[in-house]
């Protein structure tokens, strides 16, 4: 009995050996892992050799699919980024709801879809420089009668889907009706159809549709409402060496004239009244 014993304790013993030698690699690369948990979003993103953005299909001009490829103004200026990275970029399709969880989530490194920089959203993730700096405004037909923004009272107003109503405009004509359209254009296309009374947006944006519709005299943008808004690439919160890296792109881009052209290559002939200024 006692050999049998001693026989099988040799065994167990033989046996946590072999064991021992089978998680010896894994107790070696465990710290590895763990290392790499602990690298910033800049070294994540070096390392994988890819830059995820965020993008909207039904955006344009800051983000859009056109024939099968992925355009706009904010597709433009991440690419800079990718760029001084050395790296590709690869596109996520992400519609308005879920650019914060993706951030979060390591899903998508930057999103890239005209996000507002809004002071409700810094709490959960953080934001590039401002890169877009243009008020919301709502845009009217000039024989509308239309002379301040109370006057929208049980009328129509055109908003792209995915975007909401500011909650000053709401608490002002709280019995506006909202009509959403799948994008600028067809807001647009509405306002000049008399289909609505009223296009909600961003004023640069506005005065370039109205500007290419080839009748720019006949619009007006109501005088009495105006909510400020800057743009700019979402981050993942707490990641200031990828912020600054992605800061310092684009205030380079500013100062070599290049953000100025890839504003116009999207606006134009809407005027660029502000430059990408360091916080």
């Amino acid at each position: 009995m006692t050999g049998r014993i001693a026989n099988a304790l040799l065994s167990a013993a033989l046996l946590l050996g072999v064991a021992s030698s089978c998680v010896l690699l894994p107790v070696f690369v465990l710290p590895v892992i763990v290392g790499d948990k602990r690298a910033d979003k800049l070294d994540w993103v070096k390392a994988r050799g890819k830059l995820l953005i965020g993008n909207s299909d039904t955006s344009p001009p800051f983000s859009s699919r056109e024939n099968g490829k992925v355009v706009g103004y904010d597709i433009d200026l991440a690419a800079q980024v990718a760029r001084r990275l050395g790296i590709s970029m690869e596109f996520v399709s992400v519609i308005n709801s879920e650019r914060i969880p993706a951030l979060q989530q390591d899903r998508i490194d930057l999103a890239a879809s005209g996000m507002t920089r809004a002071d409700n959203r810094r709490h959960l993730i953080g934001f590039s420089l401002a890169y877009l700096v243009s008020p919301h405004t709502v845009i009217i037909r000039k024989d509308s009668g239309i002379k301040t923004v109370k006057q929208m009272a049980e009328k129509k107003l055109a908003l792209v889907k995915g975007a909401s109503v500011d909650a000053e405009l709401k608490a002002a004509v709280p019995t506006m009706e909202i009509v959403h359209y799948d994008t600028y254009a067809l807001c647009f296309d509405a306002l000049r159809e008399r289909k609505v009374a009223g296009f909600l947006a961003d004023e640069v944006l506005l005065w370039a549709y109205a500007q290419k519709s080839g009748s720019p005299q006949d619009y007006m943008m109501i005088p009495d409402y105006e909510l400020p808004r800057t743009a700019g690439f979402g981050i993942k919160k707490d990641e200031p060496r990828f912020t600054r890296f992605v800061d310092e792109v684009l205030l380079d881009l500013e100062k070599s004239g290049e953000a100025e052209r890839i504003f116009n290559a999207w606006f134009a002939p809407a005027k660029r009244a502000f430059t990408i200024k360091p916080a």
